[in-house]
C-alpha cells in the first residue's frame, strides 16, 4: 500500500529553520514541505535601508536552511512566493496544490511570517481540513484546535456532555494525561447519571441508555477527535477511552451554554 501524502505548508519567517525540527519530530509522516513567501522577500530594492535588507536576508537563509533539513530528512522542498499577502494570492495556490492531490493529509505551520500571510493559510486550513500548528523556538509543536464537529450536534443529545464529563473528571489531578476509562465503566456511569428534564419534547433525557445507542455516542465522539479509543495495554478485548484536548475546549465551552440557558445541574467541569 503506497504512504498518503501529507503536505506540509509553511509562511516564511526569520525563525523557521528554528521550529521546523520541532514540527517534523511531531509530525513523522511529512512527505512534502512548501514554504510560503512574499516576493517582496526576494526583491531587492534600492529603498531598502540597512535594517530591511538583514530581514530579508535572515528570511532567504532560514528558507534555505529548511530546504537543506528537509533534503536531510528525505523530504521533498518547495517555494512559492506570492505577489502580496491577500487572501486570494495565497488561497489559489493552496487550492492548486490541493487539486493536484486531493487525498493527501495537509499539516500547516503558521510560527513565523508576516501576520496576514499566516492568519491567511490558517484560514486555508480550515477549507483544506488541515490541522494547523504553531512553536516558537527550539518549543515542541502545538497543533492549534479547531472544532471537527458541527457546532449544532453536541447539545442536542445530552449523553455527549456526560461521556465528556466522565472521561474529564477522571483527569489524574495535577497531570496533563488522562486516566484511560474502560467501555463498561463509562457505559454504566453514563447510563446512570440524571439528565436534567426541561420539557417531555426532549430526546434522550428520561429514558434508558442503551448499549447499541451508547456504542454510537462514543463513535462519534472519537470521530470528532473529541476521545481517544485505545486498545487495553494488558491484551484484554476492552476497549479504554479518554478525553482529548478538543474534548476538553468542547465540554467547557458547551456546558457553559448550557448554563447560560439555565439547565440546573447539567454535565461540565466543576
Amino acid at each position: 500500500m503506497d504512504m498518503q501524502e501529507h503536505f506540509l505548508i509553511i509562511s516564511a519567517g526569520d525563525s523557521i529553520h528554528k521550529t521546523y525540527p520541532s514540527v517534523l519530530e511531531g509530525l513523522r509522516t511529512i512527505t512534502h514541505t512548501i514554504v510560503f513567501a512574499e516576493k517582496e522577500i526576494y526583491t531587492n530594492s534600492a529603498r531598502d535601508d540597512t535594517r530591511k535588507r538583514m530581514w530579508k536576508y535572515a528570511i532567504r537563509n532560514a528558507v534555505d536552511e529548511v530546504n537543506a533539513i528537509s533534503i536531510s530528512h528525505n523530504i521533498s522542498c518547495a517555494l512559492i512566493t506570492i505577489d502580496a499577502a491577500t487572501f486570494d494570492a495565497i488561497r489559489d495556490p493552496v487550492l492548486g496544490i490541493f487539486s493536484d492531490h486531493p487525498g493527501a493529509r495537509y499539516s500547516f505551520d503558521i510560527s513565523a511570517g508576516p501576520k496576514r500571510l499566516s492568519l491567511g493559510l490558517f484560514s486555508m486550513s480550515l477549507w483544506v481540513e488541515g490541522d494547523t500548528y504553531y512553536a516558537f523556538g527550539n518549543s515542541k509543536a502545538r497543533r492549534v484546535p479547531v472544532p471537527t464537529l458541527p457546532t449544532k450536534y453536541l447539545p442536542t443529545n445530552p449523553h455527549y456532555l456526560v461521556i465528556l464529563t466522565i472521561l474529564f473528571r477522571g483527569q489524574e489531578h495535577g497531570k496533563k494525561t488522562s486516566t484511560l476509562v474502560p467501555e463498561a465503566t463509562l457505559y454504566n456511569e453514563t447510563k446512570a447519571w440524571q439528565i436534567p428534564v426541561r420539557n417531555a419534547d426532549e430526546g434522550p433525557a428520561g429514558h434508558e441508555l442503551l448499549p447499541e445507542e451508547f456504542a454510537r455516542l462514543v463513535s462519534a465522539l472519537v470521530g470528532w477527535n473529541l476521545i481517544r479509543e485505545e486498545p487495553d495495554p494488558a491484551g484484554g478485548p476492552e476497549k479504554l477511552y479518554s478525553i482529548t484536548p478538543d474534548g476538553e475546549l468542547a465540554l467547557i465551552v458547551y456546558s457553559a451554554r448550557m448554563k447560560k440557558r439555565g439547565v440546573a445541574g447539567a454535565p461540565g467541569p466543576t
